[in-house]
């Protein structure tokens, strides 16, 4: 039967309106890659989040910290769910990614025979060994429960299901062979970077890992606000010295292929397809232009400008999914609240899609986080996003059209040509060790911007205070379709800058 224009034109429209169908996962934005796309909108994803271990500490008051997140306009938490976890305390007294012993909620079930390492369970109570063909109903009630409270809260999950292996790490995971019944992960401390690779010696590990995350894609399929990253840093592994060896990609690149499959043939005949991505620019093989990888997490500021360089081109959202640690420092120079500030600031001005500040001032009983994240992290963190917001993302892309006369600083910029610019600058230097955050050098500054190309038109200029909020000065701009020339207002660390075509 002959088709007329109508029968053409009914699908076409059907598939537009449902493109943005707001009861479907996350997705890359298909107005704009660099971006996601969440119940129907573009969005950015900003946090600052705890370390990782809200399902598998049984003591971390998942209820309180979702909360608060959300009431600070924070959209986004990170987990591991059970496939690498820490000793307990590591880092921090009350780290949730390091439980107390006997509150480790693993999704494998324990059995009936003795043996595991005693720090798995309650002091003085029997420590047994956990079945790796059976899984701990409780653990996948307590996984959904989290991801539907955060669902309701509009915040996004990101799975990670692994991390290279340490050391110390190693003899508590339920993989590890004195701790499970079937004998699996014949390998020992010394030899824990095996736990990310493709080598035949975790070969039977391997099953294991596949198994789980199969079980946790399944379960967590009915989910819209889910991605998944396969492994954080899979060459790193933590020697029982305290050194660190990087290994070989031969055996690492494999491993995360077949780890991949394994969650693409788990969703396969699922109704709803979910995002995964791997780590780029930071330990981990580049696997940035594989269709597969459809988001890149990235880390650390030294990295993640690496990540901006080389990936941006993917058109695909990067992520910088960890950052230095606050309240710690994995640097000597330390790490503050003007870095915390600043990386986001910057990251998100360079084209990134979100930000996660790792922060130690979340743990097990302080769930709201430390004073300084209530009075000053949460807070810049609502107003960094409430400027992303401020913008239309959709057409927004990197820029680097611009010059600027601070020669100790730092400038990025995205815009849409003709329509908006956003520029942020800042004064300092990364740290001196391996550039795993900035350092603010505070000081008065006025500094001149040079915009390029910018249109013909008469926009609107905005200088906000990126740790309060206030626009500290507005100007009318005339662009005869050449060089466009600011002034900063004075600062003493950083600036943004906001411009829009005047209507």
């Amino acid at each position: 039967m002959k088709k007329s224009i109508i029968d053409f034109f009914i699908p076409v429209v059907f598939l537009i309106l449902t493109s943005g169908c707001s009861d479907s996962p996350v997705i890359v934005s298909p107005l704009n890659p660099h971006f996601f796309q969440y119940k129907g909108e573009t969005v950015v994803l900003i946090s600052s989040d705890h370390h990782y271990g809200a399902i598998i500490d049984l003591d971390f008051n998942y209820e309180t910290f979702l909360k608060y997140l959300a009431d600070n306009k924070m959209n986004i938490t990170r987990i591991y769910p059970g496939g690498m976890f820490e000793p307990t305390d590591k880092f921090i007294p009350g780290n949730p990614l390091g439980p107390l012993p006997g509150r480790q909620l693993l999704p494998w079930q324990r059995s009936e025979q003795p043996g595991a390492d005693s720090r798995l369970a309650s002091p003085g109570q029997i420590s047994f060994k956990y079945d790796l063909e059976k899984w701990d109903p409780e653990y996948f009630i307590r996984l959904k429960s989290f991801v539907k409270l955060a669902d309701r809260l509009n915040i996004i999950v990101e799975v990670a299901f692994f991390n290279g292996m340490y050391a110390d790490c190693w003899p508590l995971m339920a993989m590890y062979h004195k701790n499970n019944i079937q004998n699996a992960g014949r390998y020992e401390a010394e030899d824990c970077g095996l736990f990310t690779t493709a080598d035949i010696r975790n070969a039977d590990v391997m099953k294991y890992q596949k198994a789980y995350i199969q079980k946790i894609a399944t379960e967590l399929n009915g989910f819209d606000n889910v991605i998944y990253d396969i492994c954080d840093e899979p060459n790193l592994q933590g020697l029982p010295d305290g050194s660190i060896r990087v290994n070989n990609d031969s055996l690492i690149r494999p491993w995360i292929i077949e780890m991949k499959n394994a969650f693409l043939m788990a969703e396969q005949s699922l109704p709803k397809k979910h995002l995964i991505g791997q780590t780029v620019q930071n330990l981990s093989p580049d696997h940035s232009d594989e269709t597969w990888c459809e988001w890149l997490p990235t880390e650390y500021v030294r990295p993640a400008e690496k990540a901006l360089r080389l990936n941006y081109k993917a058109n695909k959202p990067l992520v910088n999914v960890e950052t230095n640690y606050y309240g710690i420092s994995l640097t000597k120079d330390g790490y503050d609240i003007n870095a915390v500030r600043i990386e986001g600031w910057w990251y998100m001005m360079s084209g990134g899609a979100g930000c996660i500040n790792l922060n130690g001032e979340y743990y097990r009983g302080n769930e709201n986080g430390g004073s300084d994240t209530q009075t000053r992290i949460a807070p810049q963190k609502k107003i960094l996003m409430e400027f992303m917001q401020s913008l239309e993302l959709e057409g927004l892309n990197a820029y680097s059209k611009f010059s600027h006369s601070a020669t100790d600083g730092f400038c990025s910029a995205i815009s849409e040509s003709g329509k908006q610019y956003a520029l942020y600058i800042f004064h300092g230097r990364y740290d001196s060790e391996w550039g795993a955050n900035f350092l603010a050098a505070p000081g008065s500054y006025n500094d001149t911007i040079v915009l390029n190309s910018v249109p013909a038109g008469e926009y609107l200029a905005e200088w906000i205070d990126p740790v309060s909020g206030a626009v500290k000065s507005s100007e009318s701009l005339d662009s005869d379709g050449g060089e466009l020339k600011l002034i900063t207002p004075e600062y003493t660390i950083d600036m943004a800058l906001r411009i829009k075509v005047k209507e």
